[in-house]
């Protein structure tokens, strides 16, 4: 199986980007509107670290499913680019969980 030309990785990279840029985006989106709901009931128990937590897990098991997947297909552009853009979001929740 040969490797894909460089054109094609790109174009298949800045699709995936775009679509891991939207689920990010939605992820912190309900993270912000969780906290903000969380900082009127005090009394509850916060629920933003845990769709925060939740959030990490589903961006770094994307990671590494995608990332390695397109890397053991030889589409090393498209799978580095997953990888790092999916990582990235994974620490930042991450961040996000932990922090107090």
């Amino acid at each position: 199986m040969s490797e894909p030309s460089a054109l094609r990785q790109i174009a298949v990279a800045v699709v995936l980007l775009i679509v891991d840029l939207a689920v990010i985006a939605w992820f912190l989106w309900s993270y912000s509107w969780i906290g903000w709901r969380d900082g009127w009931n005090p009394q509850e128990v916060p629920a933003a670290p845990r769709i925060a937590w939740r959030a990490a897990w589903i961006l770094a098991g994307g990671a590494l499913v995608t990332g390695c997947g397109l890397l053991a297909l030889r589409w090393h552009i498209s799978g580095v680019l997953q990888l790092s853009v999916l990582g990235v979001g994974a620490v930042l929740f991450l961040y996000l969980a932990v922090r107090e």
